[in-house]
C-alpha cells in the first residue's frame, strides 16, 4: 500500500492485487464513516468514531416517502397503533385527517395509515373549527396543535418500534419538509413537537446523561 501526504489529504493507494481487494473491501463498509487518526508508540491509526451523518449531527428530513424504514414509522403516516381517548388509531394521520370530518366518520379515518390515510382526509378541507370532545377548537390555534402533540405523545410512548425509530435519530435535528407545507400545522411545528417528545423520552431513559459522558 501506498500512502502520500497531499496538503489536506492522505492518500492510499494499492500496489498490489491483495492491496487493492483489502482497499475495495474497506470503502464498501466504511464509505461513510468518520475516522480519528491517532499515534501509539510512533504507529498512527484511524480509529473509527461513527457514521458521517451521526458525528456532524446532520439534520434528518421526516417524510413518509423516505427510504429508511425508521423515518417512515416517525412520519404521521407511519403504521403506528395506539389509543387516545378510548379509540384505537393505526396512525397519527389517520388521527389528524379525522377531525376534518363528524364523529361517525371519525372511526373510518382511524382504521388507515399511510398515504390512504392522506388521501381520505385531503377530500376535504378544514372548516375554521372542530369539535372534539365536545370542546369546539379553532382550526390552526395552539388547541389545536395541542391535539396533535397528545397523539404524538400516545403514539411515542406506546408503539415500541416508533419510539425506538425517533431515540435511533440520537440528537440530530429533525425537520418535515413535504412538497407542499401544511398551512394548518407547519412542519416546523411538528418537527418541533418530534424533538421535545425526544429530549423527554432520552431523559426518562437516562440518555441525556450518557451523551454527556461520550461528549468528556
Amino acid at each position: 500500500m501506498r500512502i502520500t501526504l497531499d496538503e489536506n489529504r492522505l492518500i492510499l493507494e494499492p500496489n498490489t492485487p491483495d492491496g487493492a481487494d483489502l482497499l475495495r473491501d474497506f470503502i464498501s463498509e466504511y464509505e461513510n464513516w468518520m475516522f480519528q487518526l491517532q499515534v501509539e508508540d510512533g504507529v498512527a491509526m484511524l480509529t473509527k468514531i461513527g457514521d458521517r451523518p451521526t458525528v456532524c449531527n446532520e439534520a434528518i428530513n421526516i417524510l413518509y416517502s423516505s427510504s429508511n424504514e425508521e423515518i417512515q414509522c416517525i412520519s404521521n403516516l407511519g403504521h403506528t397503533p395506539f389509543e387516545m381517548d378510548n379509540r384505537r388509531y393505526e396512525s397519527v394521520e389517520g388521527f389528524w385527517q379525522g377531525l376534518k370530518f363528524e364523529e361517525e366518520k371519525r372511526e373510518e379515518l382511524a382504521s388507515l395509515f399511510g398515504k390512504e390515510a392522506k388521501k381520505a382526509g385531503g377530500a376535504i378541507q378544514y372548516k375554521r373549527y372542530i369539535r372534539y370532545n365536545n370542546e369546539k377548537i379553532r382550526v390552526g390555534s395552539k388547541q389545536h396543535w395541542d391535539l396533535m402533540q397528545r397523539a404524538c405523545e400516545n403514539k411515542f410512548r406506546q408503539n415500541h418500534a416508533a419510539q425506538s425509530a425517533l431515540l435511533n435519530t440520537g440528537i440530530r435535528p429533525l425537520y418535515h419538509k413535504p412538497r407542499k407545507d401544511s398551512e394548518v400545522i407547519p412542519g416546523a411545528i411538528l418537527a418541533g413537537i418530534w424533538m421535545n417528545l425526544r429530549k423527554e423520552l432520552r431523559k426518562e431513559k437516562g440518555m441525556e446523561s450518557l451523551h454527556l459522558n461520550l461528549l468528556k
